[in-house]
């Protein structure tokens, strides 16, 4: 009942206007995994940068074997992959800058936490923050509608089918893997910047449709639930997403929640004084 409560009141709790911004007291969570207990983690540092490889390795193979004349950038999927890959790439980047302490980034970030008023973020920072928040719901939209509503219906052959596999379910498993190893926390209310690259890719795909525009395959749409033929669809197409994104950001807020609980709660046994619960 008790953690019931406090989850009602830190959900409740986001809903204020600074919680709309990317500035939090607590810089080292950025930097270090949810995980470690030490300053430094040298196995949080490897993890960052096969992560970020693996990301490179999936963007480099999509450009060689599907570029097809540019025609790469009109899909969604591939923006998902383009924000996986500066996710992984600037949280590696901060990692390193932690675990070397390179322009003295751990040293300003404890010398803060004796400060009445802490440093503001850096952008990086809040970069990534942004970057992590669009990537990983992107990924969950990006999957969620593709196993239901277009796998298979794509008029189109599938010529690559484990790129597709990819693109199409790891990146959210490998997204996904990365939130509960994370420590930094979600924001509810960062779901209206997360929106903002869907709603810049729907204006897209309108322009496109006018423009005569085609995939690679001479479709004059570039998904068939974004048929601008039939309006109606692609309208209904575009609220169904808004509404998924939704769910998904209470669903993150809520797994955040509980993971950092959880990790509080094996910090406790890991303790001297856990001897002293059993």
């Amino acid at each position: 009942m008790r953690i019931k409560q406090s989850f009602a009141r830190s959900f409740l709790n986001e809903f204020k206007l600074r919680k709309f911004g990317f500035n939090y007291n607590h810089l080292d969570q950025f930097y270090r995994s949810q995980w470690q207990s030490k300053e430094r983690s040298v196995y949080f540092l490897l993890y960052k940068w096969i992560w970020a490889c693996f990301f490179i390795s999936v963007f480099t193979a999509s450009l060689v074997l599907q570029l097809s004349g540019g025609k790469l950038f009109i899909f969604l999927t591939n923006w998902g992959i383009i924000l996986c890959l500066l996710t992984q790439i600037s949280g590696a980047v901060l990692a390193t800058r932690w675990h070397f302490n390179s322009g003295g980034a751990r040293s300003v970030v404890i010398e803060a936490r004796t400060l009445k008023e802490p440093p503001p973020t850096p952008k990086l920072v809040q970069f990534y923050w942004w970057c992590h928040g669009v990537g990983l719901s992107l990924a969950l939209i990006i999957t969620t509608v593709y196993w239901i509503f277009l796998h298979g219906k794509m008029n189109k052959p599938m010529r690559y089918p484990v790129l597709s596999f990819v693109t199409h379910c790891l990146n959210s498993v490998f997204m996904l893997v990365d939130f509960f190893v994370v420590a930094f926390p979600v924001r509810v209310l960062h779901v209206i910047y997360w929106m903002l690259l869907p709603i810049i890719y729907y204006l897209f795909t309108v322009v496109y449709f006018i423009a005569g525009g085609l995939d690679e395959y001479g479709n004059h749409y570039v998904y068939p639930i974004l048929d601008w033929t039939t309006p109606a669809r692609a309208i209904t197409t575009f609220a169904g997403v808004f509404v998924l994104y939704v769910i998904y950001a209470i669903i993150l807020f809520a797994l955040s929640k509980f993971k950092r609980y959880l990790s509080r709660t094996l910090n406790a046994m890991d303790s001297p004084h856990a001897i002293g619960l059993i």
